[in-house]
């Protein structure tokens, strides 16, 4: 009987190993140790919001790792492959439409179309002037690249036929300062470093978009905003008076299958870094909630209801992530696994019983056929009642069943009386 035993604890384990796995891979209750972000050019605010997420995601052992693209569509390509797991994007990106499996954690800042130039009547009116002009534009697959292609296709000109020059935004700057340019066009926020050397660069003006209602009106993506005199440089009055600019706004977009605890840890340092003002926006106008093209992920809604989950506010992340991980192990051992351990007892006294009911059906039997059993079936009977009284002798059951076990080869006995008693009639006979 001890291998019934062991045959029903091998059961509960193997049900309760399987279980478990299966809640852990249901309900993913550890959140990975690395995620990947795919950022922007080198310099890009892209890239320095990214390295501030790195350093508070580090503060609950999360690594956080830097893919440099060159800008938002190539950040959308990877997230649609999977190469990233987060990434930055502007609202309004070419092929956002078409994107799968993808989130939004809510726009972060706005991203305005920066254009720079040494002559400030370059880009006046339908920017007449531009066709021949050295221009930098952004790197090629950048959001730079696409707006300002886009805004002078809209003016016009044809872009296929003009001498622009695909640069990342460092490069573009210096060669601006050493008059290898004539302008260039940056989508950025204005925490770039290389926005604040721009801004500040004597011999350079901020080009204003003297149609900037229009633009705005038109393309639904774009905000107007107004570079206040003087942000760049107070004591050079740059730029020299106010500036009217187009933005973008930039949302943070996630796959599907990155945690929501991971979520809320992103949107907890998004809070931190983005919450405070800028020369766009007041303080704790973002991260805000956007649902738009990319749809507001459900961890997003909650964050921006009530703030982060109850038990990262309570506990820290690695408690946090214990506590789920018991929470998620004890739901089948709890629903499964404690049923079937109360369930063990009754099915073990069920696999004793058997053994024994077994026997007591073939006694009936015998029972009933002595009545008008043939002479010939005598020695069968008797032979067949040593068969079964070596089998009753031979079960291992625990001490609670003995009394079952001597009533069993009791009853055996008796049986075998009456078919003494049989066989000796027939002698007579």
């Amino acid at each position: 009987m001890s291998r019934i035993r062991i045959l029903l604890t091998l059961l509960a384990v193997v049900v309760s190993v399987a279980s478990v796995v299966v809640a852990f891979r249901v309900l993913n209750p550890t959140p990975p140790r690395t995620v990947t972000i795919s950022t922007g050019p080198t310099g890009s605010a892209y890239e320095r919001v990214a390295e501030q997420y790195r350093e508070i995601l580090a503060e609950s052992g999360v690594e956080l790792v830097l893919q440099p693209s060159a800008g938002a569509r190539e950040n959308l390509l990877r997230l649609s492959l999977g190469e990233s797991d987060v990434g930055f994007l502007t609202m309004g990106t070419p092929d956002t439409r078409e994107a799968q499996n993808l989130s939004s954690l809510g726009a972060m800042f706005f991203e305005p179309l920066w254009i720079f130039a040494r002559d400030p009547q370059l880009f006046a009116g339908a920017m007449a002037g531009v066709g021949d002009s050295r221009i930098a534009i952004g790197p090629a697959g950048s959001r730079t690249n696409a707006a300002t292609r886009y805004l002078f296709e809209l003016n016009g000109l044809d872009a296929a036929s003009m001498p622009l020059l695909e640069l990342a935004p460092a490069d573009a700057e210096q060669r601006l300062r050493d008059g290898e340019l004539d302008a260039v066009a940056i989508v950025s926020n204005a925490a770039s470093p290389v926005l604040k050397r721009l801004l500040s660069m004597e011999g350079v003006t901020l080009i204003d978009f003297e149609r900037a209602d229009a633009y705005a009106a038109l393309f639904p993506e774009l905000r107007k905003l107004i570079v206040p005199a003087g942000i760049g440089s107070l004591a050079h009055n740059l730029p020299a008076q106010d500036t009217r600019i187009l933005a973008f706004t930039t949302i943070l977009v996630v796959r599907d299958g990155l945690h929501p605890i991971t979520r809320s840890l992103l949107l907890d340092a998004a809070s931190r870094v983005h919450s405070a003002p800028d020369i766009f926006h007041q303080a704790g106008d973002f991260p805000l909630a956007i649902d738009q093209v990319i749809p507001l992920s459900d961890s997003a809604l909650a964050y921006y209801s009530d703030g982060q989950p109850l038990l990262l506010r309570l506990l820290p992340y690695w408690l946090a992530v214990l506590v789920m991980q018991v929470l998620v192990a004890a739901i089948p051992l709890l629903t499964i696994v404690y049923p079937l351990l109360k369930l063990m007892p009754s099915v073990f006294d069920w696999a004793m019983r058997r053994q024994f009911y077994k026997v007591y059906v073939e006694l009936r039997q015998m029972d009933r056929g002595l009545s008008s059993v043939d002479p010939g079936q005598i020695e069968h009977y008797k032979k067949r009642l040593e068969e079964l009284e070596q089998r009753v002798t031979s079960l291992r059951v625990p001490v609670t069943y003995a009394s079952m076990l001597y009533a069993l080869k009791a009853h055996i006995g008796a049986v075998r009386q009456k078919v003494h008693a049989a066989d000796e009639r027939a002698s007579e006979a």
